[in-house]
């Protein structure tokens, strides 16, 4: 194998990809191909194809071009410097595949496994590995965050955009998606619409000043005019903007409420739509609710499905609080573990009220998942037994044939895919499949934690592990429960269009904090 002439060839062929000559790119790649049939070249030449035969539109080059890295892609991924780029080009290629099959059928991506499950999964796999490059890395989070918007997905999409910046602050794809991502967001913003409006085309901005892939310019620039039309000019300068929203105060005299408070800013786990700009005090505190909903005249509809989200949303809170408690040991527990006798069952397990507070905040959030379910059973009248319902069989009329119940698949409602994408995590082989697995193990069996654990899985794990993977399921409840209402705002804009005189629109009146 001639590496030099395989590294010129590749060289040559990026060369004419920059400039646009992708036909003659192509056959360069085809050039180093028939240089000899070792892994390494078909690391090289499958890279090269995807992004060509994308740029061509051509379906059978990204077909041929997958086939060749999966073909040699254990041999690749065992060296550990060519396996985040492998799984990054492969991630791409059915990304690429799935756009084609978007384009024959709008409506692919609607309550159903799709190629999107492969780019999400090999994406996270090349994250897996310690990429010194900062501008890959940056890009396999902007593709990862394109992955779980075209789901519906968008706080995962904004949260994968934010980790882009982290890497690479001024990654211009990260920069444009992140504002159209609160463009859409914004939709239930309510009173604070505008400050997202305003950061939306600050984002945009930026992206368009730093540089943005080229068939991106124009949709850009739509988006940024769109809102230059709804917002004064003066409102859009980035100083004054800045000014008049400085961050948000915490006032308490409280220690503990202030470290409830920064603990739920860091790792964003209020039930607001500010957790992507913490740019005042709306950032600050649990907010979101249906505050309209259209019903026949004598329905009760609103004030139920309000007691539901209600018990949701306190749910979701109690389960925080017991996990903030667990951190705080500014508090002294241990006086409630003092008389409970524990036998030492000589395997390291750790014993107390504070690992046991982050095993409940774990059961917790997870068992609000299928509080979410009871709630679209009531909401779309899909006529489950209540018996069974849960998150992973509400989307079935007909599980074992993986049929979609009708009313829900009619919806077309790229919130509630969100959700259905998110059970669908929870299934085996997907990416929440081990969260699931612990809680079962909480709730049937034992999880055991120890200070120090070799070889950690979802049953035997510190404590750390422990807390990370309740900070991960308590980010993903949040989620869900802001889909959730995303989902039923898209459905009552749609029904208060189609209002006829037998439909009343209910408002919601708010109980103040000195009545809870």
């Amino acid at each position: 194998m001639n590496i030099n002439r395989i590294q010129e060839l590749a060289q040559q062929a990026e060369q004419k990809m920059n400039i646009g000559d992708f036909k003659s790119a192509k056959n360069l790649a085809y050039d180093i191909q028939r240089l000899g049939s070792h892994f390494h070249i078909s690391y090289i030449v499958s890279g090269l194809l995807i992004d060509i035969g994308n740029a061509l539109r051509n379906e059978q080059i990204i077909k041929d071009a997958i086939n060749l890295l999966e073909k040699d892609f254990e041999s690749i991924i065992s060296n550990n410097r060519l396996a985040p780029l492998a799984y990054y080009n492969l991630a791409n290629g059915y990304s690429h595949l799935f756009d084609f099959e978007l384009k024959r059928n709008p409506l692919v991506s609607f309550f159903k496994k799709t190629k999107l499950d492969l780019v999400k999964t090999y994406h996270l796999k090349a994250l897996e590995y310690d990429i010194q490059d900062v501008k890959l890395k940056s890009e396999i989070w902007v593709n990862l965050g394109n992955c779980f918007d075209s789901l519906g997905r968008v706080i995962d999409a904004l949260e994968c955009y934010e980790e882009a910046l982290k890497c690479k602050p001024d990654q211009g794809m990260a920069l444009g998606n992140k504002g159209i991502a609160l463009l859409y967001y914004s939709q239930i913003s309510g009173e604070h619409q505008g400050t997202f409006l305003i950061e939306a085309h600050n984002l945009l901005s930026q992206a368009l000043k730093v540089g943005v892939l080229p068939e991106t310019v124009n949709s850009f620039s739509r988006y940024l005019e769109s809102i230059e039309k709804s917002i004064p000019a003066k409102y859009l300068n980035t100083a004054e903007y800045l000014s008049k929203y400085p961050g948000y105060k915490i006032d308490t005299p409280l220690e503990f409420e202030k470290f409830l408070i920064e603990f739920c800013l860091k790792n964003k786990l209020y039930l607001n739509i500010c957790n992507f700009c913490q740019r005042c005090d709306a950032a600050i505190g649990d907010t979101i609710l249906i505050k309209e909903m259209t019903v026949p005249k004598q329905d009760d509809a609103f004030l139920r499905l309000s007691s539901f989200l209600n018990e949701i949303k306190q749910d979701y809170v109690v389960s925080r609080f017991l996990l903030i408690l667990s951190k705080y040991r500014e508090l002294n527990l241990d006086f409630v573990d003092k008389r409970v006798k524990i036998i030492d069952t000589l395997d390291g397990s750790m014993h107390n009220i504070y690992i046991q507070l982050i095993k409940a905040s774990f059961k917790g959030f997870y068992d609000i998942l299928d509080k979410i379910a009871y709630f679209l059973n009531d909401y779309l009248k899909l006529g489950i037994s209540e018996i069974k319902v849960d998150f992973q069989r509400i989307w079935w009329y007909s599980r074992k044939s993986k049929k979609i119940h009708k009313q829900i698949e009619d919806t077309r409602n790229f919130s509630l895919n969100a959700l259905f994408d998110i059970s669908q995590d929870f299934e085996e082989s997907g990416l929440y499949y081990k969260l699931r697995l612990t809680r079962n193990a909480l709730t049937h069996r034992i999880v055991n934690v120890r200070r120090t654990q070799k070889t950690e899985d979802e049953e035997n794990m510190t404590e750390d592990t422990l807390v990370s993977r309740t900070i991960q399921l308590a980010r993903i409840v949040r989620s869900s429960i802001i889909y959730l209402l995303y989902f039923v705002y898209i459905e009552e804009v749609k029904k208060k269009s189609r209002v006829k005189g037998t439909l009343v629109s209910k408002l919601a009146k708010e109980i103040p904090d000195d009545l809870k």
